[in-house]
């Protein structure tokens, strides 16, 4: 996939005293176009980026090139529209750039040349932008203000499947590395996935879907740990076919050799399973969720460090 070079037009715009306009989106609910995070960059006679395409962009767009003033826009899906078929909710920040926030848009700009991550805050104000640190997605608003927070840069993604405690652990430690975090469960109400605030994203899921949901790539990272050994193999089962840059399956060297035995009966050859990292972690002898997230953060590292 091309990158988007919408920072860098942003600030040759601004630099350049020509109107400018943030099109983003900071919150969505359901089958939408443009996921939380997409953002698009509107000028006069160009744009760079897509926050879903179709009519909805189309509209924005073209309030972006009409003097707008700084807003939330809410806007509802009915599945009813001629060109779609999306039944969801999105919430759109538009924030026309000014000469004040050429500083931030210049190193964004920069941050997408050389590849550094980072933590971008939207809020009336304007983009400010923290190099080096990524922090989990938010967004915040009332009746007086409003705030999204979202990590930007060439993130990998860490899919951890399972929103128990060691997933609710694993989160807390890799927030403090340059991954993206998305948690996903086939439960609702799960405490642990609601008291979840260092993953990016949370999903609820269907196990016999899960594929859907897990990004594949050399920047892609994923690792089972659901409550049980039935549904282990279900998930491993489905994500063995995808490319992926990690896989790793959490339980005992028994548990596992039990999920392989049952996969290699079903006629999955025993070199695809050979590359899932199982037992997961790194053999620190850990106990408690916090000792085993710290072995599977450890685990990755190695890998994400070691050439191939």
């Amino acid at each position: 996939m091309t990158r988007s070079k919408h920072w860098d037009l942003a600030a040759r715009t601004v630099k350049r005293n020509q109107p400018a306009v943030l099109v983003a989106v900071v919150e969505h609910h359901g089958s939408v176009p443009g996921k939380t995070g997409a953002m698009m960059v509107v000028t006069p006679d160009t744009i760079e980026g897509t926050v879903g395409g179709g009519l909805v962009e189309h509209q924005l767009i073209e309030l972006g090139r009409q003097d707008p003033e700084v807003q939330l826009l809410p806007f509802a899906h009915d599945g009813k529209g001629s060109d779609s078929i999306c039944s969801g909710r999105q919430t759109f920040v538009i924030l026309p750039l000014k000469a004040s926030h050429l500083e931030a848009l210049a190193t964004l700009s920069g941050m997408d040349e050389t590849g550094q991550t980072g933590t971008l805050t939207l809020d009336p104000a304007g983009p400010s932008i923290e190099p080096s640190i990524t922090r989990p997605r938010s967004f915040f608003s009332d009746k007086d203000t409003w705030s999204f927070v979202t990590p930007v840069g060439p993130l990998d993604t860490l899919t951890i499947i399972g929103g128990g405690h060691v997933g609710l652990a694993l989160s807390r430690v890799m927030a403090s590395l340059p991954f993206q975090i998305v948690v996903l469960d086939d439960r609702r109400d799960l405490p642990t996935l609601e008291n979840n605030n260092w993953a990016h994203a949370t999903q609820k899921i269907r196990w016999d879907e899960v594929e859907k949901s897990v990004l594949e790539g050399d920047r892609a990272w994923a690792v089972i740990m659901t409550r049980g050994h039935r549904h282990d193999t279900a998930v491993l089962r489905r994500l063995l076919p995808l490319d992926l840059r990690y896989l790793g399956m959490m339980g005992s060297a028994a548990k596992v050799r039990q999920v392989f035995d049952e996969l290699e009966r079903e006629g999955i050859p025993s070199a695809a399973l050979n590359r899932v990292h199982a037992p997961i972690g790194m053999p620190i002898a850990s106990h408690t969720p916090e000792e085993i997230a710290i072995s599977i953060a450890a685990e990755i590292i190695k890998v994400k460090n070691t050439k191939a």
